[in-house]
């Protein structure tokens, strides 16, 4: 059933939900139940305390008294972690984040290691940072992380964007990858439904095979806890953003063996151009069953219904960048498209969690996952017409016996610079993807030296359909009626006037009526990978070490190609020094293999995509060498490493109307850090620096080689990467007196500039565009209670205009977010 923010039964649906969940007979339960449980030794019997009798001991006896005594060797941010939860032996490596400073993580090494002892960059971003900076989407969540451009491309409606160390990042939900190829295949992560977000910097091949060079971002579901706990928000914001959303979890049985947790959420909102709503219906149930203290197995369920459009628009460099030569200049709600276009997507999945202790030194992990997502995407946008497009547009026209566009007003059809072409996109895909990860880690000792070795097996399965309309190019036959195809009036983009359009310039040759648009099928895509790998955890002394080995087999089947076979060997090789006073030295070595499945290729930009064949994988690899520093005790990190990093045979598509083309180089080299935690106790900060510089070590061979069309790109900064990221975020808390429970604070971004590089087939002439920096304001303020809390925050506070990047090639830009205030309450019981 569609639904979308003028269709009243959304809101009713989501009302009754929210009715029968509020009277659903739960116990009740006092605040600090709040996070989900760290790992006792045994399952005691939980006794639930009244609200009123909770109030009456301190808060900081009663969790003393119930700590066990080994706690008193654990690290602050766990310490403040409740008792309960997952049995000895047994954890899903998403353990609550307090102060914003995780101490450990499985997402470096898929085992239980302190961030301290792993040898690689990685920020972890926990639902309490999540909550406290307004997070909506998972993109969000990452604008104060170093080395990450959170967003690229602006507000995507469609899906995920991140890059990392100049590359762009792959995601993952515990453990295993979401998304692959183009946005369209995919379903955007809902941040509500994590625990914490892991950010990896640097090649994850050998842990995860299809990882990038770059990094990856790891977001850890929120499972099953033992400590009962229920909250529900209500949240008003900008652009008529309405979002109801719930998160429940606790005992199923007295004696522990059953838990359940069921999180979801209700939202209809427009976004910050017109005609593109941003509705979502997300519920994620799971269940855990724990027949004993050394057996977990948890079932996770996850359902999406999304109906949204593009926020992508494609606007002209000129006018957008800057004003055009008659001062005009659009804005954050300038909709280039039709009121009917829409991004709609369906998506399932299902996912098992084993984790078994056969005893003190062995133990098994298990995750698999199957998703089934179907993406409904028809959208029209601007089509800048640059030179190549001109020309290659009215070759198009000239085939057909159709007057030639003139092309003097370049990138527009007028001389007063408002009037654009349009193309116009159609697809229909779905995609089932399965992949599973199983492992075994065992303790032991040769000699001196500690081992802690895991070895395990993943596989993963890809397939794809799609039906697709190719490219169409809109508002052309502006001066003759051409048979049975009217003229028609040439979009104007500061004066748009909608659904006008009555026919279409298809890429393959002649005019289609806008109503009766083909489809036609892309040949059937699969890919399997199957890899193997093996990891030891050394310790001698002070010093410990990170070896590991994986040896990848991927075949690529698509439906007229004959098959495709590739292996890779990837590997990673750490050493590390630990003084007694929390500095951690480290060097690091690795390599990576990142296969590109529902990425369609084609030997030079001209390629009918009829004729397309599937990408093949991207190789890298990085050296680095950094630190991390914890003072022994100490709720606050410093982290900070230097880097050089190559990528090779990456897809290149400089113009979105043409084919993709795979070749290209790019080395990297950077340096970052950062620094997290409380430094009082009313205060938290994350401050962070990066430096990147991204450019091309090679390019392909874009057009026919009979053009003679040399490239000169090698050498060039890779497009839209900032040299220079900072930040800095603050929170106060007011911990006594008339205030307590009000916390406030915000944050200031800097985003340097960038640049974009290319060629016009049709001139020869070098293309460069300059993305100025920018910086940008954040704030909020909360306050709460041990039943309710308040909230409201900014991003964007001035609400600033500014372009987040652009691409030579092309001619369009793209528009950072608008300021976005939103509120809420959020009731816990």
């Amino acid at each position: 059933m569609k639904f979308n923010s003028r269709n009243p039964r959304t809101t009713a649906r989501i009302a009754a939900c929210t009715l029968a969940f509020c009277t659903a007979p739960f116990a009740a339960n006092a605040q600090q139940a709040a996070e989900p449980a760290a790992t006792p030794a045994e399952l005691p019997p939980l006794e639930v305390t009244a609200k009123a009798a909770q109030k009456k001991a301190p808060a900081k006896k009663a969790q003393a008294k119930a700590a066990p005594k080994a706690a008193s060797q654990a690290q602050p941010a766990e310490i403040a972690a409740p008792p309960g939860g997952r049995p000895s032996g047994v954890t899903n490596g998403a353990s609550p984040v307090k102060d914003y400073v995780a101490t450990s993580s499985t997402a470096g090494t898929k085992t239980d290691t302190p961030l301290k002892e792993t040898p690689q960059s990685i920020t972890v971003v926990g639902k309490e940072q999540m909550r406290d900076q307004g997070v909506q989407s998972i993109q969000e969540a990452f604008r104060y992380v170093p080395g990450v451009f959170a967003d690229p491309y602006g507000p995507d409606s469609r899906g995920d964007s991140a890059i990392i160390r100049g590359i762009a990042g792959s995601y993952f939900i515990d453990g295993l990858r979401t998304t692959y190829g183009y946005s369209q295949t995919t379903a955007p992560i809902e941040p509500y439904a994590l625990e914490r977000a892991e950010v990896l910097r640097g090649p994850a091949s050998m842990l995860y095979g299809q990882a990038p060079t770059g990094g990856i971002i790891n977001g850890a579901s929120k499972l099953p806890s033992e400590i009962p706990y229920r909250e529900i928000g209500v949240e008003y914001g900008s652009f008529d953003f309405k979002q109801v959303k719930f998160d429940a979890t606790g005992k199923l049985t007295e004696d522990g063996k059953w838990l359940y947790r069921i999180v979801g959420l209700g939202r209809e909102a427009d976004t910050q151009v017109d005609y593109v709503d941003n509705d979502r219906l997300m519920l994620a149930p799971s269940l855990t069953y724990r027949p004993t203290n050394d057996t977990s197995i948890t079932v996770l369920g996850n359902f999406r219904k999304d109906q949204s459009g593009s926020t992508q628009q494609f606007l002209p460099a000129l006018g957008t960048l800057t004003p055009n030569d008659f001062g005009n200049r659009v804005k954050h709600s300038t909709f280039a498209g039709e009121p009917t276009d829409h991004y709609d997507t369906d998506a399932q999945s299902v996912s098992v969690f084993v984790d078994h202790k056969f005893g003190e030194y062995l133990k098994l992990h298990h995750a698999s996952r199957y998703a089934h997502t179907e993406n409904d995407y028809d959208s029209t946008y601007a089509a800048i017409l640059t030179p190549s497009r001109f020309s290659f547009i009215n070759g198009l026209l000239g085939s057909i016996s159709l007057p030639p566009l003139d092309t003097s007003h370049a990138p527009f059809l007028n001389q007063g610079q408002s009037e654009i072409a349009r193309a116009r996109t159609i697809t229909y895909q779905e995609t089932d993807v399965f992949n599973s990860d199983t492992n075994l880690t065992g303790k032991f000792r040769t000699g001196w030296i500690d081992h802690k070795v895991t070895g395990g097996f993943d596989y993963m399965n890809y397939s794809t359909d799609q039906m697709n309309a190719g490219t169409l190019i809109d508002n052309l036959l502006t001066e003759t009626n051409y048979g049975p195809f009217a003229a028609q009036p040439i979009f104007d983009i500061y004066n748009p006037i909608y659904g006008r359009s009555t026919s279409l310039l298809s890429f393959s040759g002649g005019l289609i009526p806008a109503n009766a648009i083909p489809l036609y099928a892309r040949p059937h895509e699969e890919q399997t990978q199957t890899g193997l790998y093996i990891q030891d955890q050394l310790k001698m002394g002070p010093w410990s070490a990170v070896l590991g080995l994986r040896q990848d087999w991927l075949k690529v089947e698509q439906e007229g190609q004959p098959d495709e076979d590739d292996t890779a060997t990837t590997g990673r090789a750490a050493l590390m020094y630990n003084f007694d006073f929390g500095l951690t030295p480290y060097v690091s070595y690795s390599t990576s293999f990142t296969p590109q499945p529902g990425n369609p290729v084609g030997d030079n930009i001209f390629v009918p995509f009829t004729q397309t064949r599937a990408a093949k994988a991207v190789e890298g690899e990085q050296v680095e060498i950094g630190f991390k520093y914890q003072p022994n005790g100490a709720p606050f990190v410093i982290n900070a490493a230097a880097y050089e990093l190559t990528d090779k045979n990456q897809i290149v598509q400089p113009d979105i109307l043409f084919q993709a083309v795979q070749g290209a180089d790019v080395k990297v080299r950077g340096f970052e850090i950062e620094a997290i935690g409380r430094v009082t106790p009313e205060l938290k900060v994350i401050g962070s620096y990066s430096f990147t510089d991204a450019t091309y070590e090679k390019y392909p061979e874009l057009y026919p080689v009979a053009s003679g069309i040399p490239e000169f790109m090698e050498g060039k900064r890779v497009d839209g990467i900032p040299q220079h990221l900072a930040s800095l975020w603050a929170i106060y808390s007011v911990q006594d007196g008339l205030f307590k429970g009000l916390s406030f604070g915000g944050g200031v971004r800097y985003v340097g500039e960038a640049e974009s590089w290319g060629r016009d087939i049709a001139t020869q002439q070098e293309l460069h565009i300059k993305t100025p920096s920018y910086t940008l304001f954040d704030a909020m303020i909360a306050y709460e209670t041990e039943d309710w809390r308040w909230q409201l925050t900014a991003q964007n506070l001035e609400d600033k205009f500014f372009v987040t990047s652009c691409a030579a090639y092309r001619g369009d830009c793209f528009i950072g977010q608008a300021r976005t205030i939103i509120t809420g309450f959020t009731y816990k019981f």
